[in-house]
Order: structure tokens, then sequence, then C-alpha cells
């Protein structure tokens, strides 16, 4: 735990400290005191809990449910988390496959169509999950790794 960020008196002999506690695990999830000593003495507080929250993931990838030259329509599969919710944002993370740039998009439904998409090449999509509070955006979950159909020749 690092030390604190922010004290301040709120009375005489009284005072109040604000924490980050950064990279904390759920294994340190407990109860915890502050110790104090100073030249006029030393203080005790009491016990505080400490409440680690982990953000949602996805455990499957999304799936397919139909593919076109230029589109895929898929399933975000977000049914089965690990990580703590409430689930307030939904978005998908997708790329080309041989691409370094990927894009991401706000969902507001179990399925999504992702447009303007290259013909016959390969992509891949991933859902991130958030729930509220600060750093409450999970990583990524798996890929579902398809491909686009290939442009139809028009013939006159």
């Amino acid at each position: 735990m690092s030390p604190y960020s922010v004290t301040s008196s709120v009375g005489e002999r009284r005072l109040v400290a604000w924490f980050q506690v950064g990279g904390a695990q759920r294994g340190e999830q407990d109860l915890y005191r502050c110790l104090t000593q100073s030249t006029y003495g030393a203080a005790v507080s009491n016990f505080a809990e400490l409440i680690v929250r982990v953000p949602p993931t996805p455990i499957a990838p999304p799936q397919l449910l139909r593919s076109g030259p230029t589109y895929l329509i898929i399933q975000l599969n977000t049914n089965s988390i690990v990580g703590d919710g409430p689930v307030i944002r939904r978005e998908i993370v997708y790329r080309a496959s041989h691409s370094p740039w990927s894009e991401t998009h706000g969902v507001n439904s179990l399925t999504y169509k992702v447009w303007h998409l290259e013909p016959d090449t390969e992509y891949r999509i991933s859902v991130l999950l958030t729930r509220p509070g600060e750093g409450g955006t999970g990583p990524p979950g798996p890929p579902l790794v398809s491909r686009t159909k290939c442009a139809g020749k028009w013939s006159h």
C-alpha cells in the first residue's frame, strides 16, 4: 500500500486521511487500521474495510450470426463474465487480423453489425465490459476470428 495522499484536520486531535491504493488484489481484501506516531504520542484508527473490485470481462468470444462482403453481424455473448458487475457499458473492439489498428464502438444491444469492412478479410472482434467507478473497464474478452465474404462480381 502506498502512503496517504491527503490528510486534513476535522477537529482538535482528529485527522482524516485518504489513501490511494493501487494494484490491490482480491487476496488483500480485508480489514485494516492505521497506526500513527509523532512527538505528541501515537494513535490507532478504527478498522476500515478494503474492498477490491475486479473489472468484468467476458468468458467467451462473440458469436458470428451472419457475414457479408463488407459486414459481420455478431452476438456479444456476454452472459458469462469474470470479475464484478454490474455491467454499465458494452463495447466491441475490432481490427483486420493483418492490421495493427483497431476501432472501438459502444453497443446498446446484444447483437451488433460491424460495417464498412473489406471483402475477403479476416477480422478479430472482442468485447469490452465496464462496471461503475474509476478503472471499471476490464480487458477485452476472447476474440471471434471471422472472415468477410468475397465481393460479388457484377456482369452486364
